[in-house]
């Protein structure tokens, strides 16, 4: 009888000690989600990066090329999605200008443009920092190729400048009709450098080619070469930073 009654309050216990959770969890507390690579090596994406940026432009058109003496500037965030990829989005303010090839024309243009672009990132080398267990290596420089699409909200200025006297500059009449500004869509191509400082701030250094299939880039279409294409490319210095959670401080137990 003690044997049977004995076995009963044992397997009572110990349905009750099975039941119980091992460990409670804190209210509201999610475990972190973790992805995998193809090679099914775990890792975690950071959380996303604000961008400032500063940059020059430089204008490939029908007058003579050249880099902007103007800067332009843009806001941006960047969002690492897995060792080799990111996603970002720019918005950006771009200034061009170019002078004609032929002195005795005169012809020149300066712009200010808005461009909004997306664009995605491939790290040519996985960020191995992005993993967890121990194929974990922190990374400190990352080499980068990028693609995307944009519409720049562009609105040049022609002028023509007298090369004999008197010398000055007169605004010429927009070539397109209704005047601008004007969108253009944009396919920037290129690729670039980032330099991790801290777990938070990184610096990049990126260098792009926009290709357009416009002529609209500096309202001279009609007055130089008809059949050339404007196209132009930014070279930027971005500052990124990313903001990450704060952890509570841990629980103390004193026995």
């Amino acid at each position: 009888m003690r044997f049977i009654l004995a076995a009963l309050l044992g397997g009572s216990l110990a349905g009750l000690l099975g039941a119980a959770p091992a460990v409670a969890a804190p209210a509201g507390y999610r475990p972190p989600r973790h992805f995998y690579t193809p090679n099914h090596q775990p890792y975690r994406r950071p959380p996303t990066r604000l961008t400032l940026g500063a940059s020059l432009g430089y204008y490939d058109g029908d007058l003579t090329n050249q880099i902007s003496r103007r800067p332009g500037f843009s806001l941006g965030l960047v969002r690492p999605l897995s060792p080799h990829f990111t996603f970002g989005a720019d918005l950006g303010y771009v200034q061009l200008e170019g002078k004609d090839y032929a002195p005795s024309r005169g012809l020149r243009f300066t712009s200010t443009s808005g461009l909004l672009t997306t664009f995605v990132r491939y790290n040519l080398l996985a960020d191995k920092s992005l993993y967890i267990g121990p194929n974990y290596r922190p990374t400190k420089v990352q080499l980068f190729l990028q693609g995307g699409v944009g519409l720049l909200l562009n609105n040049p200025k022609a002028s023509v400048v007298s090369a004999v006297p008197p010398y000055g500059s007169m605004p010429l009449p927009p070539e397109k009709q209704g005047g601008y500004p004007t969108l253009v869509g944009v396919l920037p191509v290129g690729g670039g450098i980032t330099l991790k400082a801290s777990r938070s701030l990184s610096f990049t250094l990126e260098g792009l080619f926009c290709v357009t299939g416009s002529d609209l880039l500096d309202d001279i279409s009609q007055r130089a070469s008809p059949d050339k294409k404007d196209d132009f490319a930014t070279a930027s210095l971005k500052v990124e930073y990313a903001f990450y959670k704060k952890h509570g401080k841990p629980l103390v137990h004193f026995d």
